[in-house]
């Protein structure tokens, strides 16, 4: 078992790379230490903001290597005694991705070249990038084998990427004109006939750049930790970086899921968990890791308050992930850094909470991948890499997907995050959403029918299915059988002031609490007809105006319920969970929870606090229950939380011999009881992690029948 496998990771990074004279080698690994990491990213590279122009250049090399400009003092080899002394791991921090452009002028067949054939000089506003199909490649190899003469223990790329109007370098022209006898297309024009193709050309590079690059560092020291900083919840045709290639040929899946930006109410505070999920079922069985970032960005020498990176950290770890956290000098002895100290000590007293754990969630949210890369209500967040590119409001990935899992969340219910790539081993749900994933293959569809077949549920919304994987629309849905409807033509909306109704006289327990007649509209819906489905509300006609009088009904449906083999689909034909990202409307909340228990029981339960969100996970035949306390407020960023007492919890499937909260350091009593066991929490500052232990070493006898062990 190689050592990034055998203990939770605890990466920290001191983002001394524009000045490495700030702190000394024993400083660093003094506060590393303090910080309780046991692995650090190491700058012994230059960013110089002063001498040589923003980002790497080969005169700001600071250990032995042949392709260096100047031979600078050794810093790398200067550390490792320290490194040592501390217990931490070294990753040599290597920028791939932001080079000097005086460095650039020196190789100007190096660097990446704009669709309008200029080159690229504008990374991070002052910077240049080389293209990893050029020669530059070399350079990079090189540097390699250089650094892997040393005792180090990983190498971490920062990067490489192509970036969303690049590369047209002679290069990739002649790569791409040798696998399809044609020019490269426009990256802007995505309805461009050879988009795909070059989009998963540049992918396709982008892996072999990885292979060559890990066969480099596996043949020095097959010990050595090789992995980039790679894709979360937002397409990958901007960068290059798609997740299931980049996975082959690096020991780590890891991605910037906790770097907040600008405005954080426009930011879910789940935001990390999304990536930590999603990474994990992209994984294949390795480690992930979410890079929490400590500074607010943009102002990235302004930190967080504690409140914030404290939950960006829960957030990340009881999702399954490792996690990263940066900080720059200034930031190492504020008071918000105690928060990484503190939570550091936690996790080395408690490992088996945070590493080679496994969901035991019944209900998977899909995020459409596929989808990502081509629908036209797909957009391109702002990150370190990318610019924001916004894709059309009606079918907004982003926003359907987080508000369905906003519901999940704020109900209750613990849930994974997946992908198309995960419809081969759907078995293990009860239930799988699928957020407006309209570009399904033929493949997908099928898996997807068998699921149901068999006795799973569905859940779906607006075009989900009537796209086919290139992003063509199709006649009907992939899924309309399992949906019970057939495409009638065409989208309604934008619903400003318009209205949804459950069918009259309507006593079904999906609406069991909803009292009122009229609910909002979502934004936009869609127009379909059944076939074997059944109506269970519909949409209003759409009005004139705001007062245009009292709503009348209409035979379009909303919600159809369709049973279909053994199991059952819900179909929303609108963008249901869109609305909720927008406007939060309760009744949404209170139809997804119904829908929620009465297609599969849900494990865990907590009476009256919905402030609290909850995950479930196993290691071996122990099972953990994570808790994260949300009170605080309504606006962020967040500085404090409120305690939440005497909080009472039943869990169903678990038969333990002793419960333990982790946090405060007591065992709980507890008892049966046909809602399952139930136990109260005293207190809930800001977390808690209940252990539910057998008392044997094999675990014998923990889970019933309800987790399938």
């Amino acid at each position: 078992m190689r050592w990034w496998e055998n203990q939770p990771l605890r990466i920290i990074e001191i983002c001394d790379c524009f000045d490495l004279k700030r702190l000394s080698c024993e400083e660093i690994a003094k506060t590393v230490k303090k910080l309780g990491g046991n692995a650090q990213h190491f700058h012994c590279m230059e960013m110089s903001t002063k001498q040589y122009g923003p980002g790497l250049d080969d005169r700001s090399l600071y250990f032995k290597t042949s392709v260096s400009f100047k031979q600078n003092p050794d810093r790398l080899a200067q550390y490792i005694p320290y490194a040592k002394k501390y217990g931490i791991r070294i990753i040599v921090y290597f920028n791939v991705h932001w080079y000097t452009t005086a460095f650039g002028n020196r190789h100007p067949d190096w660097m990446q070249i704009k669709e309008d054939g200029s080159e690229i000089k504008d990374v991070y506003g002052t910077g240049t990038s080389f293209c990893i199909n050029s020669p530059y490649r070399e350079w990079v190899f090189q540097v390699l084998k250089d650094l892997c003469k040393y005792e180090i223990d990983g190498i971490f790329y920062d990067g490489p990427i192509f970036f969303s109007n690049t590369c047209y370098c002679s290069y990739c022209q002649k790569l791409f004109y040798e696998k399809t006898g044609k020019n490269p297309p426009p990256k802007s024009n995505r309805n461009h006939p050879l988009w795909v193709q070059f989009t998963e050309f540049q992918a396709q590079s982008m892996e072999n750049f990885l292979k060559e690059s890990n066969r480099i560092i596996k043949s020095a020291n097959p010990d050595m930790l090789f992995y980039i900083n790679g894709n979360s919840n937002w397409p990958y045709w901007p960068t290059g970086r798609d997740n299931h290639c980049i996975i082959k040929h690096t020991d780590i899946l890891a991605a910037e899921g906790g770097f907040l930006y600008g405005d954080l109410n426009q930011t879910p505070l789940f935001k990390p968990a999304i990536t930590g999920k999603l990474l994990s079922s992209q994984a294949e069985k390795k480690p992930t890791v979410v890079f929490d970032c400590a500074g607010h960005k943009p102002w990235s020498w302004y930190m967080l308050p504690e409140t914030e990176i404290s939950i960006l950290l829960y957030e990340t770890c009881f999702s399954g992930s490792n996690f990263w956290i940066a900080l720059f000098p200034d930031d190492i002895n504020q008071p918000e850094a105690k928060t990484i100290a503190k939570f550091n000590n936690f996790i080395e007293k408690h490992p088996d909470a945070f590493y080679k754990t496994e969901s035991l969630s019944k209900i998977a949210l899909v995020w459409p991948a596929k989808s990502a890369e081509l629908y036209t209500g797909s957009s391109v967040p702002l990150t370190d890499f990318t610019s924001q590119i916004k894709g059309e409001e009606i079918g907004n990935l982003n926003k359907e997907f987080n508000g369905f899992y906003q519901i999940l969340s704020k109900i209750q219910v613990p849930f994974d995050v997946i992908d198309e790539y995960n419809f081969g081993s759907l078995e293990k749900y009860d239930i799988v959403i699928l957020p407006n994933a309209a570009c399904l293959s033929d493949q997908d569809c099928e898996k997807i029918r068998e699921f149901a077949h068999k006795g799973g549920s569905i859940i779906a919304s607006f075009e989900t299915s009537l796209y086919n994987e290139k992003g063509q629309r199709k006649k009907n849905f992939g899924l309309s059988k399992v949906f019970g409807i057939r495409f009638a033509g065409n989208i309604i909306g934008h619903m400003q002031y318009d209205y949804i109704t459950p069918v009259r006289n309507n006593k079904n327990f999906y609406l069991k609490g909803i009292k009122k007649g009229f609910l909002p509209a979502p934004e936009y819906g869609i127009f379909v007809e059944t076939t074997t489905g059944h109506k269970e509300i519909l949409f209003c006609k759409k009005l004139a105006g705001r007062y245009d009088g009292i709503p009348e009904f209409s035979d379009n449906p909303m919600m159809i319920v369709n049973n279909y083999g053994k199991g059952a689909s819900i179909y929303f034909a609108g963008n249901f969970g869109a609305t909720v990202s927008n406007f939060g409307f309760i009744e949404y909340f209170t139809l997804m929870k119904n829908i929620c228990e009465n297609l599969a029981e849900s494990p865990v339960s907590i009476e009256g606090e919905k402030n609290i969100e909850v995950f479930l996970r196993r290691k071996g035949k122990n099972a953990f229950l994570y808790l994260i306390n949300l009170t605080g407020g309504s606006k962020r960023p967040l500085d404090s939380l409120e305690p939440i007492y005497n909080i009472k919890i039943f869990v169903k499937g678990i038969k333990p011999k002793s419960i333990k909260a982790l946090k405060s350091d007591r065992l709980l009593k507890y008892r049966e009881t046909n809602k399952g066991i139930e136990f109260i929490i005293s207190e809930i500052r800001d977390f808690e992690i209940i252990e539910f232990q057998t008392g044997e070493k094999n675990g014998k006898g923990l889970f019933c029948a309800w987790c399938g062990l």
